[in-house]
């Protein structure tokens, strides 16, 4: 069973993440590492700026971690 998951990026992919009230994950990745080390699960999408996203209560600084959405 493959697991699909679409890479949150831009302010575009953030805002429908956040009115839909989807659950999004946060995860660490290295370059070299192709899988990435799930860090939080994460939760529905509060706030975000152009430094931080904020998850169920939680900030998390955007360009060190990766935000993930899983597709069904």
């Amino acid at each position: 069973m493959s697991t699909t998951y679409k890479v949150l990026k831009s302010n575009t992919d953030f805002l429908p993440a956040a009115l839909s009230q989807i659950k999004v994950s946060v995860w660490y990745r290295e370059e070299p590492d192709p899988i990435g080390h799930l860090m939080d699960y994460g939760g529905i999408v509060e706030g975000y700026t152009p430094d931080y996203i904020k998850l169920a209560g939680a900030h998390f600084v955007r360009g060190q971690f990766e935000f993930r959405v899983y597709i069904k």
